[in-house]
């Protein structure tokens, strides 16, 4: 048996002491003048006794096993524009289908690792900070969306450079024995009159990922979104003469060369699968700090104890009560 003190020790002792020479000192004189006889103070002094224990913590080792976290951290970047809405993924679904895939396959391949989502659309905003919480990434992948329609911009990876700047400059510098994983996931289509920025200066702050492209070179359709409305009209395209059904299509030139510049793969995702590609070998060189292990915490043992406090307690009532009566009677 160990203890494991539950007041700071140094402190509990020192009253503990005090109080059992007081009681010790008033035990020894009441025994001497009043009727009660050694029986009933050393019953007293075991009440004393029992609860001072309880505070000191008496507590047993038990072996348990601790989850690990690798020493991994990964930014998921997620384009919301509308034009990732369109219906050309996998049997015609919407392209965040595809996002919403890789991003369970992510955490399965990559157990362990802490992640965090920064979004796009209009503007770019953290979704999730870094995290170890999968149920909570799931949880947002599966309920996230396109943005507004009525909203809409237009489409443009520059607006999340800053906040994905901010977060790897950050993430290096305090925790610099990391690996930063950065994936990319957007169909690469630029609707907006700002040529795109160069990210080759995030580069040396990535150590893998890849840029996931959805969509196909045919193009397809984008629902509106509007989520106080029920409405499955699609994002008309309103530069020509009259409105026609607007048609979003996969810019890979575009994927491809983001990918050159942070120096990580492209890979066009066109049904959900494994990304072992770019997440294997990982494991293997994180093993050490990966999984879990096994350790041994206290855990109190006081109930033994209480139960013969209160024995003891119930056993000083009575003698009281049956004191209390004679000398009534």
């Amino acid at each position: 048996m160990i203890f494991d003190p539950l007041f700071p020790l140094l402190p509990y002792a020192i009253v503990v002491g005090i109080l059992a020479v007081a009681f010790i000192v008033y035990a020894v004189r009441q025994v001497r003048t009043s009727d009660l006889g050694r029986g009933a103070w050393l019953r007293r002094g075991a009440i004393f006794a029992l609860i001072a224990l309880i505070g000191f913590g008496p507590a047993v080792l038990e072996e348990t096993s601790e989850s690990v976290r690798i020493n991994l951290d990964v930014y998921l970047v997620v384009d919301r524009t509308g034009s990732m809405a369109a219906e050309d993924y996998q049997d015609e679904q919407p392209r965040l289908e595809g996002v919403r895939a890789d991003i369970a396959t992510l955490t399965e391949e990559l157990g362990g690792a802490r992640f965090s989502v920064v979004s796009f659309d209009s503007t770019a905003s953290r979704q999730l900070p870094l995290t170890t919480d999968v149920g909570a990434l799931r949880d947002w992948a599966h309920t996230m969306n396109q943005e507004i329609t009525i909203y809409s911009s237009g489409s443009n990876l520059n607006r999340v450079l800053g906040d994905l700047t901010i977060l790897l400059e950050r993430g290096r510098e305090n925790n610099p024995l990391n690996k930063q994983l950065v994936f990319i996931m957007s169909d690469g289509e630029n609707t907006s009159d700002e040529p795109r920025t160069d990210f080759k200066h995030l580069a040396p702050l990535i150590d893998g990922g890849a840029v996931l492209g959805y969509g196909t070179a045919e193009g397809a359709r984008m629902k509106r979104y509007d989520p106080l409305l029920d409405d499955d009209s699609y994002i008309l395209d309103h530069s020509g003469s009259s409105p026609t059904v607007a048609i979003s299509k996969i810019d890979e030139a575009e994927l491809e060369a983001l990918a050159s510049e942070l120096g990580i793969e492209y890979l066009h995702r066109t049904e959900p699968g494994a990304l072992s590609s770019v997440t294997a070998g990982l494991e293997s060189e994180l093993v050490a700090t990966q999984g879990s292990r096994a350790i041994m915490i206290p855990q109190l043992v006081v109930w033994p104890f209480a139960v013969l406090t209160c024995l003891l307690m119930l056993w000083e009532l009575t003698a009281a009560t049956s004191r209390m009566s004679r000398v009534v009677g």
